[in-house]
């Protein structure tokens, strides 16, 4: 039995210590004894361990269809498309103006030191969710990070998550539904559509897509939209790389690479969709984690080639005029308008593919909300996950812009970094306390808590969760003494 095999064999992953315990203790006493006798110990030793296995087989298969029986879980390439396709969406459009100032050596520093912090606390978001999809034993629906914050944090921090969670969710879906409307209502391509009704178009027909659809027209449907999103991107860079100016690309301002974290940190926001991933990939360890790495690297090489694209077609003197967008800039250096169509079709299926990933893992996130208070159903949980941000999208826009910038600057940092390493490390110590306090515990419960113990997805133990919260203080801290300051 491989070690790290799927959610429907977490058990067997972990020998039960009993049955071992009582062949060895035969052998040792019949030493110059009998091989029959040595030999029914370990088939019934194995004959426990596998009605053991069946029985966890059984109650974690959460994916099987109840009809056929078949095997419906995810793929590790279907999983990685939704998590690429939810990270490359509206802080990859703004990336080369946070970017700008500090040059593309530093910030492309800060990218890739980024990209593997937050495949640390996915990591651990994937390790709480996927111990207590286990204690669950059984749940063809994914467990939100509302169950998983209130199992490991109690009321009080799933309240403050919640809280943080929404808001932050709301933004980036407004911010989606605006990029998307902005496209829509520029009259170039749609003819007689004003703003207002962009919002609708965009939000209201692709919110209602994802609401009706299945996981396997979803997944396809990222999958397609993320093929467009790199296709346009290499197309831009083709007709852009005579542009690029090595000059450029050497500016550098190390000393401001700090500022541009809290920038960064929105455009790797796909932590959201991990419940669904854990649920898709039955809990699958190994194949969650290539899904993240495989999800998340992606955006970042496409991250690095926009940001060189980008910074080293303009000059410093470009970048420097107040109010100016990037972007747009180097749009107007492609004649014929193919540069403005190939950043439309870029920005519009980078936030397509980010709406259908923070409207799916909003969605789940309510609909396990309401669950707590009986209340299910699927209407109720769509109506709650998009009106408000279509609603605030039309009525103030201006004034959510600004609240995107507050909730990408701590909400992203401190729901999805300072967070997840607590999580963990309350889980894992009550964890062992439950295992090793126990004393009436059967050999089963003790399998599968000891089972669920060793599925971690982080390692390094209480350092590596150490260091995880203590940058995430860090940024927070830096972030709130440069504000304070401005302030003053």
């Amino acid at each position: 039995m491989r070690a790290t095999s799927t959610a429907r064999v977490w058990v067997a992953r972990t020998r039960s210590p009993f049955p071992v315990a009582r062949r060895r203790a035969v052998l040792s006493k019949e030493k110059s004894g009998t091989i029959l006798r040595a030999k029914r110990v370990k088939e019934d030793t194995r004959t426990d361990e596998s009605n053991q296995n069946t029985t966890a087989n059984a109650g974690l298969r959460s994916n099987a269809n109840v009809g056929t029986h078949e095997d419906e879980s995810g793929s590790v390439l279907g999983s990685a498309a939704l998590i690429a396709g939810t990270t490359v969406g509206t802080g990859v459009l703004a990336l080369p103006e946070i970017t700008g100032p500090s040059g593309f050596v530093p910030s492309s520093e800060v990218l890739v030191a980024m990209w593997i912090y937050f495949i640390a606390t996915g990591f651990c978001l994937t390790e709480v969710n996927l111990a207590t999809l286990c204690a669950l034993g059984n749940s063809k629906d994914e467990v939100s990070l509302f169950s998983v914050t209130r199992s490991t944090l109690g009321e009080a921090g799933a309240v403050v998550f919640s809280i943080a969670y929404v808001f932050m969710h709301e933004c980036l879906i407004i911010a989606c539904c605006l990029k998307g409307a902005e496209i829509l209502s520029s009259g170039r391509y749609v003819a007689e559509v004003g703003f207002n009704e962009g919002v609708l178009v965009f939000g209201g027909v692709l919110g209602l897509f994802v609401a009706l659809s299945s996981e396997k027209v979803l997944d396809f449907t990222n999958r397609m939209l993320v093929l467009v999103v790199v296709s346009a991107l290499i197309w831009l860079v083709s007709l852009c790389v005579g542009e690029v100016d090595m000059a450029n690309l050497e500016r550098s301002d190390f000393s401001l690479m700090g500022n541009t974290i809290s920038g960064i940190s929105v455009a790797f926001v796909y932590q959201s969709v991990l419940p669904s991933v854990v649920s898709s990939l039955e809990g699958d360890v190994t194949k969650i984690k290539k899904a993240t790495v495989l999800g998340t690297a992606v955006p970042l090489g496409m991250f690095l080639l926009w940001n060189a694209v980008v910074l080293g077609a303009l000059s410093g003197e470009d970048l420097s005029v107040a109010g100016v967008n990037p972007v747009g800039v180097l749009a107007s250096k492609i004649e014929n308008g193919t540069g403005t169509m190939l950043i439309d079709t870029f920005s519009f299926g980078a936030v397509a593919t980010s709406f259908i990933g923070f409207t799916i893992g909003l969605k789940t996130f309510i609909a396990d909300g309401l669950s707590s208070i009986d209340v299910k159903s699927e209407p109720v949980s769509y109506s709650l996950t998009l009106i408000p941000p279509l609603t605030f999208a039309i009525t103030y826009p201006d004034v959510f812009i600004s609240a995107v910038d507050n909730a990408g600057t701590f909400g992203v940092i401190v729901i999805f970094g300072l967070l997840p390493p607590l999580m963990v490390y309350s889980y894992r110590k009550s964890a062992k306390e439950e295992v090793f306090a126990a004393k009436n515990t059967t050999a089963a419960e003790m399998l599968r808590q000891k089972a669920s113990i060793d599925a971690v997805a982080l390692p390094g133990g209480n350092a590596t969760l150490f260091a995880v919260f203590a940058f995430s203080a860090w940024v927070i801290l830096q972030e709130l003494v440069e504000r304070v300051s401005s302030v003053r």
